[in-house]
Order: structure tokens, then sequence, then C-alpha cells
């Protein structure tokens, strides 16, 4: 399946989680297709986009990697968590001579419990909506957070958005702010 979309800010370049196989779409019997998820590309090709693939190392691993969000310069922030289930994180990999770094895992302020998982990030990469869990401040179930970078590359405290957004006992996921700014896009199960 392919799921989760992202268009880089400058709209150059197409991203998406895939639980394809070498290529093709997995069989119905090949297990491996839920539990091996990738971030996959695509370029922009004239009118088009080019052929998709797969990442690769070091930002795929043999762990699922998801829910992909650029900034402006490239830098790809996404969702990474055991092939198996469990934890979730967010981490970055900054985009050098058009080369993905090894990605780092975002600090305790970011990742502030167990769970974190679809991050959207600013295009001047100023702010990060985020869903999260298991904090104090919940509203229950999984609400959205937002957390703020400085200048030096410190992040605030993830600030809860609100019985706007985020209900009592329902989940929330998969943030998106227009290019704009102006609208928040998410989902939610209420």
């Amino acid at each position: 399946f392919n799921l989760e979309p992202a268009i880089s800010p400058d709209g150059s370049r197409f991203m998406f989680l895939s639980t394809r196989v070498e290529g093709r779409e997995p069989e119905a019997d090949e297990m491996r297709a839920w539990v091996n998820q990738d971030i996959w590309a695509m370029d922009r090709k004239g009118d088009g986009w080019g052929e998709p693939y797969n990442l690769g190392p070091p930002v795929n691993t043999d762990d699922s990697e998801f829910f992909p969000s650029m900034t402006r310069d490239g830098t790809l922030y996404f969702t990474r968590a055991p092939a198996d289930g469990g934890e979730s994180y967010v981490y970055r990999s900054r985009l050098r001579d058009g080369v993905y770094l090894e990605p780092e895992r975002l600090g305790p302020q970011v990742n502030s419990t167990s769970n974190q998982f679809n991050a959207f990030i600013a295009p001047d990469e100023s702010y990060l909506i985020l869903c999260t869990g298991d904090r104090e401040d919940t509203l229950g179930g999984t609400d959205y957070y937002v957390a703020f970078r400085s200048p030096d590359d410190r992040w605030s405290e993830p600030i809860n958005l609100g019985s706007v957004v985020n209900t009592e006992w329902a989940g929330e996921f998969s943030p998106y702010v227009s290019p704009d700014g102006r609208y928040l896009f998410f989902m939610s199960t209420r």
C-alpha cells in the first residue's frame, strides 16, 4: 500500500510511505509488506512525476519509516518505529549535496514519551506539529502538540493544541498545514 503523501515546499519532490517490495506492489501473502514500511520518492519531471524510488539507507532501515515531511532546504522529518511494533520517535535527516545524512532522533522535548509519530514540519523549520499520547496534559487518546524550534536548534516543550482539534478519548493523526500557513488539516477518529 501507499500512504502519507508529502510534497516538498518547492514542489520538486513527492514522498510517501510504501510497502513496495523491490519496486513492485507486494503479494497478499507477503507478511513483510505489513511491517516493512519505507519512505519512497518521486522527482518532478516536466508536468508530471518520475518513477518512484526507495530513499534507501540511511533514512530507510529494517525498521518502519513513515510520514515524511520536508523543509525548504530539503531536510526530511519522519517517524521510525521497530518493524514489530513498539516505541516510535521523530527523526530528521539533513540533505547535503543531494544526499540524506544519517538521521538523528530529536531530543526529549519533541520525543517526550515512547510514542510520537506523524510530525509535520514547517517549511522554515520553525515549528513541528506531532501526534503523541501518554502525556499528563493529553485530553485523552492521542493529541496534536506543537513544539517550536529556536535559531540555535533547541526545541520548546510540546504544547497541546487544545480541544478545538483534540478530543477526549479519540485519536488524532496526520496533521498538515497549508502552504500559506493559514489552515490546519488533520485527521481525527471522533
